[in-house]
């Protein structure tokens, strides 16, 4: 896998086709193999759908001339609520994305926590092995659960001989640590050698310089980017000295997480994603500890989420 994942939420909505073309050959000849690709709709409402970018990543995949067994397609899927099964949920997903089965899907709670949903961690286990024996996908991971949630899953699939979970996606950041170095959750990852797709490193770009006030939408919970614009300016500052960018310091520091395979991040152009790769230059440069040292009196949000939770409220009903 490789150690940069790109795709995120609207990612490929916000540049144009030929554009989304040199920015994945950009991406696959730097090594990039992981591709997170979602059919996002409205939570509360399942049937609208919110955004183009997992076809508008398809179109330009073929027109870049990436086959589909040269890089790893992650697909979200979504439970509870007027959810329909996993099953269809790819039904209508993989077309869209013009493949015939995922790599990895993930799932997440959003949909089950706005309706109150109680999360079946069993159900979730039987429809993913499920998935697997259809040969929809070949791995499934986890978005939002808490340690309790993760390991019942992990402990079920195991006593009935069906697929474990492989990754957890979990936000982790420089500034956000309290949910990827959580105890217990660190124990949960050990038992059952889980490993992490970091999440929102960037805090939704606020804090390698967007301005939250000036989005046309909510960039995620407003105490996260309300604290990544308290100390985005001493951020880059610390980057600057390193003679790197906040971008580039932020990949680098949820690089350094011992169970992180690949730090997932979104980008608005071919300029901001070669800058973005030079995180793996500073990590060689400067090594895990010298990553670390430059952010470790950094002020941490006072507001992070604990594991599991989804803005400020548990994810499961």
């Amino acid at each position: 896998m490789s150690a940069l994942s790109i795709g995120s939420y609207h990612t490929y909505d916000r540049m144009r086709h030929e554009d989304i073309v040199e920015f994945l050959t950009t991406a696959r000849n730097a090594g990039v193999t992981w591709f997170d690709v979602g059919h996002y709709t409205s939570a509360a409402r399942p049937d609208d759908p919110v955004s183009e970018t997992d076809m508008r990543f398809a179109a330009a995949r073929d027109a870049a001339g990436i086959a589909r067994e040269d890089y790893f397609h992650t697909e979200k899927l979504w439970y509870g609520g007027p959810r329909p099964s996993f099953r269809d949920q790819l039904a209508e997903s993989l077309p869209r994305a013009r493949v015939d089965a995922a790599d990895c899907v993930i799932y997440n709670p959003d949909t089950a926590y706005y309706f109150q949903t109680v999360v079946d961690m069993k159900d979730i286990v039987r429809q993913m092995a499920g998935l697997v024996e259809a040969g929809l996908t070949r791995y499934w991971g986890i978005n939002h659960a808490t340690p309790a949630e993760i390991d019942e899953a992990c402990a079920y699939a195991h006593q009935e001989g069906m697929p474990l979970p492989s990754v957890l996606q979990l936000p982790y950041s420089a500034i956000a640590r309290k949910m990827g170095e959580d105890g217990e959750l660190a124990e949960v990852m050990e038992r059952w050698d889980l490993v992490i797709q970091t999440t929102n490193v960037l805090a939704v770009g606020v804090l390698a310089g967007r301005r939250a006030a000036s989005s046309e939408r909510p960039l995620g919970p407003s105490g996260m980017t309300r604290h990544a614009e308290e100390v985005r300016d001493a951020f880059a500052a610390r980057a600057e000295a390193l003679g790197a960018t906040a971008a580039q310091l932020a990949i680098a520091f949820a690089l350094t997480h011992p169970r992180t395979a690949s730090v997932l991040f979104g980008a608005s152009s071919v300029e901001q994603l070669r800058t973005n790769l030079g995180a793996l230059d500073l990590v060689n440069r400067l090594g895990t500890e010298g990553v670390r040292a430059a952010v470790a009196d950094l002020p941490q949000n006072p507001d992070e989420l604990r594991v599991g939770e989804i803005d400020g409220q548990p994810a499961v009903g």
